[in-house]
């Protein structure tokens, strides 16, 4: 009976797992230095009302007792919009984009 349970709940946490990142598409991808550009563009998404979510993911290998400091610039970033909002969020970073060209 206690490893219907443990199975049951595993499957739970694949489900969960699976259906967390459902609905989003990741726009942008980064790393480094693009870290203050992605999050200058989520910023602005977000001022307008775009459902989107900006998220970081260590390199391959990075250790816990690493500064955070010294694993941002191994890590990579990645704006993610929700799928009702890619078209709008599309168009925003466009305009975004040419706001911030130099004449």
């Amino acid at each position: 009976m206690g490893w219907m349970i443990m199975l049951l709940a595993v499957l739970l946490l694949i489900a969960w797992v699976a259906l967390r990142g459902a609905g989003w598409k990741t726009l942008l991808v980064g790393s480094g230095d693009g870290e203050n550009e992605l999050e200058a563009k989520y910023a602005y998404l977000k001022t307008n009302d775009v459902k989107c979510r900006l998220k970081v993911e260590a390199a391959a290998g990075m250790g816990i007792a690493q500064s955070e400091l010294a694993s941002r610039g191994r890590s990579t970033f990645k704006l993610d919009v929700h799928k009702n909002d890619v078209e709008r969020a599309t168009e925003l970073l466009q305009q975004f984009d040419r706001q911030q060209m130099p004449l």
